[in-house]
């Protein structure tokens, strides 16, 4: 009985053990198959773009309970690139995963269509428009664009770039004008100079440009012989910042210095005093025609010059304030104090004098009013009432033989119908 006893013991024992090892066997096959699926469902590396949200489903593909960030995901600055550690925890397991937060997108713009000149190049950052980027980026200009650039159209293509790498070329459109224009230059018919002196061949030379604000004048003298007077050619030449240039020649007439002779300045301080308070009676030199400033002036010097057939001929200077001064004087007198007026109201003028001579020398001037040169004569005659004014050369008496050579191309075109004597005008024509 008691051996009986025993056997039935052990097959009970035996197959509690049996089913205990089954349970654990079960056990441990579902607990590992719970593990996998856990793991399977969890990434544990994730990429996102800058600027996005973290959320849950980046790393869990399949909703278990319990599941959520261990990690403060808030507290990542997407904005900033960069790898970060998270633990995520699921049905009571805690993973780490990587979060990379990467820059991949390239900026984007528009073009701002460009009409400039040759030398006005534009920042790169101020041909676009609407940059966007969530990064900091630099603009630049694909190909160096250095003025002066070639006058045309081009689509230019302009770099943006980000922090990281990424960038977009945007191709603007230029319309460029280049200066192909030679400046406006205007210089005196002919220029007064002494042998040894120091000459101002700039003074009354007008230059100007559409662009360029200071081209430059230079002068080619190399016609000139500087030791023996007479009448040479000399060149103007203007030149603006881009190469464009014009050319024009000037007589200058050389002649051996006189022993004494005054300064201009002074010489004109006479006749800026007479001409405006006398002359022009004190009103502005704006408020009149070039036609009726000269007028006047040859007007006043007929009338307050008395002739006496001599004066001091030593220069021209030195006449003119004989003249301002003492009111008398001969031909010579005349010329020199009508030159010192006009040189101070700005109109050009060059001496003529009587060729060939016969008796005596005679002189007189020459005006150049709208383009146009004429004889202005303010001399006295005993056989001639009043004064030359405006004439031309077939319009001239025997007092004003001379040589066509030595001085400008006058006009051929009379004014002289179109004159009024007692009110110094001279009646315009109607178009």
């Amino acid at each position: 009985m008691t051996a009986g006893k025993k056997r039935g013991f052990s097959t009970v024992n035996a197959l509690l053990v049996v089913v205990a090892v089954l349970f654990v066997a079960v056990d441990a096959v579902y607990g590992a198959m719970f593990y996998g699926k856990v793991r399977d469902c969890l990434s544990d590396r994730v990429v996102i773009e800058t600027g996005s949200d973290i959320t849950l489903d980046l790393f869990v593909h399949e909703q278990l309970p319990g599941t959520y960030f261990v990690t403060d995901v808030s507290q990542i600055n997407t904005m900033v690139p960069g790898s970060y550690g998270i633990k995520v925890k699921t049905c009571g397991i805690t993973r780490d995963a990587v979060l990379d937060i990467v820059d991949t997108t390239a900026p984007s713009a528009a073009a701002v269509p460009q009409v400039i000149f040759q030398d006005d190049v534009p920042e790169a950052s101020g041909v676009l428009t609407d940059v966007y980027d969530l990064a900091a980026v630099t603009i630049a200009y694909v190909n160096p664009m250095e003025a002066p650039i070639e006058g045309g159209s081009y689509e230019v293509p302009v770099r943006i770039t980000d922090a990281y790498g990424n960038e977009t070329i945007v191709n603007v459109p230029f319309e460029v004008t280049a200066d192909t224009a030679a400046p406006s230059l205007t210089v005196p018919e002919c220029v007064y100079a002494y042998i040894g002196g120091n000459a101002s061949y700039l003074e009354g030379v007008e230059v100007s440009d559409d662009f360029d604000p200071n081209p430059v004048v230079e002068v080619d003298l190399s016609q000139v012989d500087n030791e023996t007077a007479g009448v040479y050619t000399i060149t103007y030449t203007a030149t603006d910042a881009h190469g464009n240039s014009v050319s024009k020649t000037a007589d200058l007439i050389l002649e051996v210095m006189p022993e004494t002779f005054l300064e201009r300045s002074e010489v004109y301080g006479y006749a800026a005093d007479v001409l405006y308070n006398q002359v022009l009676g004190g009103e502005p030199v704006e408020n009149f025609t070039d036609v009726e400033v000269a007028f006047r002036i040859f007007d006043w010097a007929h009338r307050n010059i008395g002739y006496t057939g001599t004066s001091d001929k030593s220069d021209w200077t030195i006449a003119a304030v004989d003249g301002f001064d003492t009111h008398t004087g001969d031909c010579y007198t005349y010329y020199a104090v009508c030159r010192a007026m006009l040189d101070v109201a700005g109109i050009e003028n060059v001496r003529v004098e009587r060729y060939p001579i016969t008796t005596s020398p005679h002189y007189w001037n020459l005006i150049k009013i709208d383009g146009q040169w004429y004889h202005c004569d303010a001399c006295s005659f005993m056989d001639v009432s009043g004064f030359v004014f405006m004439q031309i050369d077939e319009e001239l008496d025997h007092h004003h033989e001379f040589n066509g050579a030595t001085v400008p191309p006058r006009a051929t075109v009379s004014v002289q119908d179109r004159l009024d004597f007692t009110n110094l005008t001279m009646e315009e024509i109607d178009e």
